[in-house]
């Protein structure tokens, strides 16, 4: 028989205490410390979600409804609002780290710690304005593949320009009304361009993936708000975007664990 399955959650240790009831942050505390490490629990894909407090882009809002599409699939989302969650003892515990936030500012120390996660082997999946976060480090827009520079805004369908690619496997275009960034500072190190924004004779990289160390980083510019987070292509796409990140090594024996599970 299949394993039963836990209810979807979007576990929260660093969102701010106006957000949540004391008590519930700290059950909610105990919930993430009983949960088994990465390496513990092969038939679950663990991911640290990098958000901010702020209602623009609002991750507080958006962390749950991505909870809720992938827990099916036992996808596991941790969530924080901190960028000191950058530290080698926490990410340890993940498969996977999820940026989608405004955030500035970020020491030596946590970016060292990002960018040794990856090219020891794990994922990376900065999503919309993640391409504009720490905008003084130029390792970290490397490590993107690009930054964000301008954008204006409508409704559009990317196009998918490489769908023998994994991430693209059983995925299909969608429309949506999102932000119509535009990237600079492009990294075209290791990185294949899966989508592209059309408009007249411009073709905008949108979505891409690259390879860096032993690590892998999926990025896609949609995501602006609510839109696009309730759209389903958005959400398989982001499914296929962290299984790819975190290596076929790790994500066979997901899939082997998952497997096993359900007879």
């Amino acid at each position: 028989m299949a394993a039963p399955k836990r209810a979807a959650r979007c576990s929260n240790f660093g969102m701010s205490q106006r957000i949540l009831h004391p008590i519930a942050a700290v059950l909610l505390t105990l919930l993430s410390l009983l949960n088994l490490d990465a390496a513990e629990n092969p038939g679950k894909l663990k991911v640290l979600f990098l958000g901010h407090d702020s209602k623009h882009h609002n991750s507080n809002e958006y962390c749950p409804l991505i909870t809720a599409a992938l827990a099916p699939d036992d996808i596991d989302i941790e969530y924080s609002t901190k960028v000191d969650s950058l530290n080698e003892q926490n990410l340890a515990r993940f498969d996977a780290v999820m940026l989608y936030a405004n955030h500035g500012l970020i020491s030596e120390e946590q970016l060292n710690a990002l960018i040794g996660f990856v090219e020891a082997g794990k994922g990376f999946v900065p999503v919309h304005c993640a391409s504009a976060c720490f905008g003084r480090f130029p390792r970290f827009v490397s490590l993107v593949g690009a930054r964000f520079k301008s954008h204006k805004s409508g409704v559009f369908r990317a196009s998918i320009i490489a769908p023998q690619h994994p991430v693209m496997k059983g995925l299909a275009e969608f429309e949506s009304w999102d932000e119509t960034y535009v990237h600079g500072d492009h990294n075209s190190d290791g990185r294949t361009i899966l989508m592209e924004r059309v408009e007249g004779d411009t073709r905008e990289p949108w979505t891409w993936v690259r390879t860096q160390g032993k690590g892998r980083v999926f990025y896609t510019a949609s995501g602006h708000d609510d839109r696009t987070w309730k759209e389903q292509g958005f959400q398989r796409l982001l499914r296929n975007g962290i299984v790819w990140s975190v290596g076929e090594a790790r994500s066979k024996a997901w899939e082997e664990a998952r497997n096993k599970s359900q007879k």
